[in-house]
């Protein structure tokens, strides 16, 4: 027996085709047609979160861990408003979701019953596409109309570039009502992915440009490994006029690559900023953390700026876009990578040689400083074992991460769709679920306190292991220089707080451990990482040494 809701096992029937296996649910009245016909299909894996801000940053996690879309179902009401913020997300990330709202019948809508809202199109600003169904089967054609919208969303979430969309179902009582499975007979078309293409003209026009300036900046920010991409950007990085530069969460592994943006442009001065500044730019990824490589680039703006995406809108970061290409990175790379030719720049070695000097002082300063964050990541990061998958919070992790040379895991990621500090945990405990190797995330500690919601899960699995950077508040306040001199600075900003993390470990049944000194995190990080169930780690620096450190880091 499964629900007796026809429009609901027609949805079910067309998410079991398309190959939708995993679904996040939050309890609740509205919904219980679609538990009811979840629950009761082997076909479907599903994790119950309550809360459902939590559940749909959970979802965003698994999807983005296991490569393929996951559905979400929540009741009417505000639990619909409490998805956004993982569905804005998701929808600068390019994550697959399916977002199934259950609603009221449309003539209750606006007439002082309860948990009812305007949930049509109610993610209008940052969802690929949106449908009500019907509220009753009654006949063909409320069928046919179902079957389409239906396979209309899923063809949406996965068509490039991917994103989530939203299914809203409104449903009568009773709810609970059984039916027997049957077949429904549902045939579907067959769907070919998009083949996006570059013309022959278009690729001599790109091999032409990359051959000829002799400052070439490839710019790579946010993406998936790609090891396709990788091969050709090994070839590209030995031209002597192309620089490769990238982020943490590029997830690139190409030997010749400037791994450590922000650090590297700590050696520009006033009388060669302008000389490295790229006279070709080519930009690839999703947003960059990096502020000062913006700000850079901006300045010095390229004489052309080449941006490669599949977007459906123009990204113009820096206000000199002159080519967009609707490819993958990947198949551009490799079209052109073997037959760019030479010349005789000196653009590749100059920017290695400031890396390498920053490296170098890199080295000094950190030996030289007290236990503070920066002294606390500098044994973390190398400690991280290879077959980890990472994930950074906002804030200050993601940021001193990118000061350091590329350190071995499966993969680094973070929130940085919309960068906001919400969710950080519940994504992590999102991967976790979708993968036996542990999944690492480093947090601070107001990000922390912010997601406490999502240790309570059910069932987080033994392989999420936290490290929460405890140092008292809002640390990046004070290093941002609009907020750093404020005399609010310690009530309305960095809210100082002192996170009880021991008891929060302890109250959701997580190994718990703390560093305070060098020593100690030393000791612990390998206890840690052995750990045979889900952990804990709190590393507390000084407040108010942090800042100084760091700052004093860009300065020498």
């Amino acid at each position: 027996m499964t629900t007796d809701k026809k429009q609901v096992r027609i949805l079910l029937d067309i998410l079991k085709k398309r190959g939708v296996e995993n679904f996040v649910i939050s309890p609740g009245s509205r919904n219980t047609p679609i538990i009811i016909g979840v629950a009761r299909d082997n076909h479907f894996t599903s994790q119950i979160v309550i809360d459902e801000r939590s559940a749909a940053f959970v979802a965003l996690g698994l999807s983005a861990q296991i490569g393929k879309p996951v559905a979400l179902v929540c009741t009417s009401g505000t639990a619909v408003l409490n998805y956004a913020p993982a569905i804005a997300e998701a929808y600068y990330r390019n994550v697959p979701l399916v977002v199934i709202t259950a609603d009221r019948e449309p003539e209750v809508i606006d007439q002082n019953d309860s948990q009812t809202i305007r949930q049509n199109n109610v993610y209008a600003n940052y969802i690929k596409y949106s449908c009500t169904l019907p509220t009753e089967i009654k006949e063909r054609a409320d069928e046919i109309k179902t079957i389409q919208l239906v396979d209309k969303a899923i063809s949406e979430a996965l068509t490039p570039d991917f994103g989530p969309v939203h299914i809203n179902v409104p449903l009568r009582e009773p709810l609970a009502g059984l039916s027997p499975v049957e077949s429904l007979n549902i045939e579907l078309p067959k769907q070919t992915p998009t083949q996006k293409a570059i013309s022959s003209d278009e690729q001599k026009e790109l091999i032409e440009k990359l051959s000829r300036y002799k400052k070439v900046m490839l710019l790579a920010s946010f993406a998936e490994p790609n090891e396709e991409l990788d091969r050709a950007l090994a070839k590209l990085v030995e031209l002597p006029q192309v620089v490769l530069l990238t982020e943490t969460i590029s997830n690139i592994n190409v030997s010749g690559a400037i791994t450590t943006i922000d650090r590297t442009l700590t050696q520009l001065t006033d009388d060669n900023r302008a000389e490295v500044a790229p006279e070709l730019l080519i930009t690839f990824g999703g947003s960059l953390v990096s502020k000062m490589i913006k700000t850079l680039l901006r300045a010095y703006k390229p004489k052309e700026h080449i941006h490669i995406s599949e977007c459906s809108w123009k990204i113009d970061t820096f206000s000199a876009l002159t080519w967009q290409i609707d490819i993958t990175a990947s198949s551009l790379f490799s079209l052109v990578a073997d037959k760019v030719m030479p010349n005789d720049s000196a653009y590749n070695k100059m920017w290695h040689d400031l890396a390498q000097t920053a490296a170098d002082k890199k080295r000094e300063y950190v030996a030289s400083v007290g236990w503070s964050d920066m002294k606390a990541f500098s044994l973390i990061l190398p400690s991280i074992p290879s077959d980890t998958y990472l994930q950074l919070s906002n804030g200050t992790p993601i940021r001193y991460a990118q000061l350091f040379d590329n350190y071995s895991c499966l993969k680094s990621t973070s929130n940085r769709g919309v960068s906001g500090i919400d969710g950080s945990t519940s994504t992590a405990v999102g991967a976790a679920y979708g993968t036996e190797n542990m999944v690492l995330l480093i947090t601070g500690d107001m990000g922390f306190q912010y997601d406490s919601n999502a240790l309570s899960i059910a069932d987080i699995p033994s392989n999420l292991k936290i490290i929460v950077m405890k140092n008292g508040g809002g640390g990046i306040f004070r290093f941002l220089p609009g907020t750093a001199a404020l005399p609010e600075l310690e009530r309305y900003f960095e809210c100082v707080t002192d996170v009880k993390v021991k008891q929060l470990a302890e109250t959701y049944s997580f190994d718990f451990y703390s560093a305070t000194t060098e020593e100690e995190l030393k000791t612990l990080l390998p206890k840690f990482y052995a750990s045979p169930n889900r952990a804990i780690m709190e590393v507390v620096t000084p407040r108010t040494q942090n800042d100084i450190i760091l700052r004093n880091y860009f300065k020498s």
